[in-house]
């Protein structure tokens, strides 16, 4: 009789040790993320801090690359969705173009997030992690005046047509620009991509294109144009500006290279993202925006970054 009380005993606490088990696996917040392109170095520093974050709460994260292509966030999304993810974040390539994503999930009743960059229903969202991109061009354009006075030929090079940060950068900068003799006299997408910088930025100088500045919405973009100009030996009457602060353009401002950039954190959008999808999956209230501000960065204060 008491090896048979025992035998029961054993198979009840094994019982019970199945179930905690399983609660414990259905308790894992499961989180998806859909970014514009793995290949920018922005968005491998947000993504590395997000695997982190994740790993060290805990979180099932699934990063998908969408290879700046919107149709294929779109598609992510629906991907995410059939996998039951608890939260979706999403780091839009367009505004227009990735809106679909939104409305998809809201369908299916997932809520979904942006990341770095937002859509044009962005109101159908639980919230926007990142930073004003106004206010990144706004403070670049400031920059340059403080470094050159308020007068100069300008060559903007933006980040893909349509995307929330190359509009917002470039409202940024002509408000800065305002009331100044600074003018923008060529102006071109590189889509985020080193090369593509360097290549316009060549085919520029070989059409005799003339500038004293030169304006990309990223630092990726900055160092291709960069590049471009230190080969052809321009770099004593060209100045390159950049945005996000990276290693590389950051080791050029310490070098006399890069004029200056603007600080976007990377790692701690990265970071704050997985927080608020966490109290998001967990019923918490957020905020309608998640700001994390940006700072103008130089040589002046490049020690502190």
């Amino acid at each position: 009789m008491k090896k048979c009380t025992m035998f029961v005993m054993v198979l009840l606490v094994a019982a019970v040790s199945v179930v905690a088990q399983g609660q414990s696996e259905d308790a894992t917040i499961r989180v998806g993320a859909t970014m514009q392109g793995m290949n920018d170095t922005y968005i491998r520093i947000v993504t590395n801090a997000m695997e982190e974050r994740a790993e060290e709460l805990g979180v099932k994260l699934s990063i998908l690359d969408g290879e700046a292509k919107a149709e294929k966030q779109v598609a992510q999304v629906e991907n995410l969705i059939a996998q039951d993810v608890d939260v979706i974040i999403m780091n839009p390539i367009s505004l227009d173009g990735c809106a679909p994503a939104v409305e998809k999930a809201v369908k299916a009743g997932v809520p979904i997030f942006t990341l770095v960059s937002v859509v044009k229903n962005q109101d159908k969202c639980v919230t926007y992690v990142g930073s004003d991109a106004p206010e990144s061009g706004k403070i670049q354009g400031e920059m340059i005046i403080a470094d050159n006075g308020t007068s100069g030929r300008v060559a903007l090079i933006q980040g893909p047509i349509g995307h929330d940060a190359q509009i917002g950068r470039k409202q940024g900068l002509m408000e800065a620009f305002a009331g100044t003799n600074m003018k923008i006299v060529v102006e071109q997408t590189a889509n985020w991509q080193r090369d593509q910088a360097l290549s316009l930025m060549e085919n520029w100088l070989q059409a005799g294109q003339e500038f004293d500045i030169v304006v990309a919405q990223n630092d990726n973009m900055a160092m291709g144009a960069l590049k471009a100009i230190e080969s052809a030996g321009l770099s004593d009457s060209i100045k390159v500006y950049g945005i996000d602060a990276t290693s590389d353009a950051k080791a050029a401002i310490e070098a006399g290279r890069l004029m200056g950039t603007v600080f976007q954190d990377a790692a701690g959008q990265g970071k704050m993202a997985i927080d608020v999808a966490v109290r998001i999956a967990n019923g918490e209230s957020v905020e309608d925006v998640v700001f994390i501000p940006y700072l103008p960065v130089n040589k002046s204060n490049l020690a502190d970054f």
